[in-house]
């Protein structure tokens, strides 16, 4: 959901910590491809970081330290796939 960051995030803050099935909230990446930090001292980017791998997703590490994921590769675009859903 390009434009939409607070959204989700708040869409998944608010969200039964028990929901069944669970929500998969370690694929939510910035739109550059980035595993947001969750601060220094912190373990979330890590463990998103796992879970992306788990899933079989390459994740990178920047020239900075920023954890990445290749969007060309990985990206989830629905526009582009069926650009006019009623025509099938």
């Amino acid at each position: 959901m390009p434009n939409y960051s607070r959204h989700v995030g708040q869409a998944l803050n608010l969200s039964e910590p028990r929901v069944d099935p669970p929500l998969p909230s370690h694929r939510v990446i910035s739109s550059k491809g980035l595993i947001s930090s969750r601060g220094p001292g912190t373990t979330g980017a890590e463990r998103q970081r796992q879970a992306l791998e788990d899933e079989g997703i390459e994740v990178t590490v920047g020239r900075v330290g920023e954890l990445k994921v290749d969007l060309k590769t990985y990206g989830w675009f629905p526009d582009r796939l069926n650009p006019n859903p009623a025509q099938g």
